[in-house]
């Protein structure tokens, strides 16, 4: 009879270990998930910030180098809508020695996953020409919508806050 009770305890015990495995394995797997989601969400506010600068920020000595790094960081409408503004105001640009200094005022996440991501990104900044040498300043935001492609986010969507 102690036999019985002996292999009864450590069935139990067996029992109660691979409870404990398979609990620890659930939390693992959901720490590593939120671990995941914040990755995301922090890389796409990097991102945004990093994106919303690029617009904002022109110097038309180089304008076409600023105008292709914006164009290398975005896809779908975005890419369309700025492609066709940014030839549309180019020559505007040069001729007016416009310099544009932006830099992020703050930013948050709205929403993100794994493959997608809603930042709104508030900016200042200073525009320098020939016009107004000592410049003007602005405040203005900008809601954007990113995606991940090859690794990297990059804006699909661009409006006005």
């Amino acid at each position: 009879m102690n036999r019985a009770r002996v292999a009864a305890a450590a069935a139990a015990l067996l029992v109660i270990a691979l409870a404990g495995a398979a609990l620890a394995a659930v939390q693992t797997g959901r720490l590593s998930h939120e671990q995941s989601i914040s990755d995301d969400r922090a890389s796409a506010l990097a991102a945004a910030r990093q994106i919303a600068v690029d617009i904002a920020d022109y110097d038309y000595r180089q304008i076409d180098k600023d105008f292709t790094r914006v164009t290398q960081e975005a896809t779908g409408k975005f890419l369309s809508e700025f492609s066709t503004q940014s030839a549309g105001v180019r020559d505007a640009i040069v001729a007016a020695k416009a310099v544009s200094q932006a830099t992020v005022a703050g930013a948050g996440v709205v929403n993100a996953n794994a493959h997608s991501a809603e930042v709104d990104v508030a900016l200042n900044r200073t525009v320098t020409n020939a016009a107004a040498p000592k410049g003007t300043q602005a405040a203005f935001g900008l809601q954007m919508l990113l995606v991940k492609r090859g690794g990297n986010w990059v804006a699909s969507e661009v409006n006005p806050l």
